[in-house]
């Protein structure tokens, strides 16, 4: 992935990282785990109460729910672990919510915009909470990822061995 932001010269706009940086690791790990654990609730509380909806929308709900819970244990169980390989796992972790939260975020655009198959209702349903919820807790997740992705946080303390 660095080599992707090198040649594309969006390293260069990121590398604001050099001159500060928070070494707050608990504290960006427990707040990763907590939104990852919000998103995993809104997205049951959205699963259980609205039966009446198509069957790859139901689908596509138990997939995000399932995702968010498996990225916020094993972000857990890498923060835990001594062992190195398990620090490699909670960075996969990391990963996974990333990808979790941007596919909600785009599904969650087109939804509203050009709206989904069965689900034409949502069109335009920006006021609906936990849909703007489940917008807000996947971005922050994305953009603290990316802020540990790029060295302004640190999550791993065994990348800096930066310790609180």
């Amino acid at each position: 992935m660095s080599v992707v932001l090198r040649w594309s010269g969006v390293g260069k706009a990121v590398s604001f990282y050099r001159y500060f940086a928070f070494d707050l690791p608990v504290f960006t790990t427990l707040s990763a785990i907590g939104l990852m654990l919000g998103f995993t609730l809104v997205q049951l509380w959205i699963l259980v109460t609205h039966q009446a909806v198509p069957v790859y929308f139901t689908a596509y709900l138990a997939l995000l729910t399932a995702g968010s819970a498996l990225a916020a244990a094993g972000i857990t169980l890498g923060w835990l672990s001594p062992a190195g390989a398990l620090h490699r796992g909670g960075r996969l972790a990391w990963a996974l919510g990333s990808c979790v939260s941007l596919v909600s975020i785009g599904l969650y655009l087109i939804s509203r915009t050009a709206g989904l198959p069965g689900l034409g209702e949502l069109a335009g349903r920006w006021d609906y909470i936990p849909g703007t919820l489940t917008l807000a807790l996947a971005g922050l997740f994305a953009g603290l990822h990316f802020s540990v992705f790029t060295g302004l946080n640190v999550a791993a303390p065994d990348r800096r061995d930066w310790h609180d």
